[in-house]
């Protein structure tokens, strides 16, 4: 997995889909994470954003992956 430094370098996050209240973004070497839109206020998010302006959420999405990564039952289900 990627850490978040080389996501952060990479490039611009690109916006993928709106869904359940989220909007979900790409960074440029393919991490999806979500948005939420009752946290945005009254900011204007754009299609491509620089990932460090998202950097917070994209930290979120990484330490979900990883507490997933350490669950007794993550070997069982690959």
């Amino acid at each position: 997995m990627k850490t978040l430094k080389e996501h952060i370098k990479a490039g611009d996050c690109q916006f993928v889909r709106a869904r359940s209240g989220s909007l979900w973004y790409k960074t440029a070497l393919g991490l999806e994470f979500p948005v939420p839109m009752n946290t945005l206020g009254e900011a204007t998010f754009e299609a491509s954003i620089p990932a460090m302006g998202l950097m917070g959420y994209i930290r979120k999405q990484l330490a979900g992956i990883e507490a997933e990564r350490q669950r007794p039952d993550y070997a069982d289900a690959q």
